[in-house]
């Protein structure tokens, strides 16, 4: 059963008791009642606030998890020419804009005049791959 249920049925025999302590003249047990129905009613609203949170919990858990569903899906492969390939995608990216802070930037070919410093040049960081350097 619910927990909030379950405090509730006491609120609701709480409520019941005070109802036959009106019939009975000894206050100690008039103050105990009262004290048990409050302590109830925070119980409750206490309640409430960890469904809430429990709630939030798990809803970030469940982003997180696919999150990093996406980054194990998203893996770099490094390859024989110093670069990263991704599955599903094509070019060669920059290994050091991934390392760093997972950015996939695509590597821009250098003209054939130019490529005394690499075949690729990274347009985020401008790192140089594929050549004597």
């Amino acid at each position: 059963m619910d927990v909030m249920a379950l405090i509730q049925q006491a609120l609701d025999a709480s409520t019941k008791l005070r109802e036959l302590a009106k019939k009975v003249g000894d206050a100690e047990f008039k103050m105990l009642l009262a004290d048990l129905h409050s302590a109830l009613a925070d119980a409750k609203l206490e309640s409430g606030e960890l469904k809430m949170k429990l709630a939030a919990t798990q809803e970030q858990v469940l982003s997180l998890q696919q999150q990093l569903a996406q980054r194990e899906q998203s893996k770099p492969i490094y390859t024989d020419e110093g670069v990263y390939s991704f599955n599903g995608e094509n070019g060669r990216f920059c290994t050091g804009c991934w390392d760093l802070n997972q950015r996939k930037v695509r590597l821009a070919a250098i003209p054939e005049d130019f490529q005394f410093a690499g075949k690729w040049e990274c347009p985020g960081c401008n790192a140089h791959y594929g050549g004597e350097i």
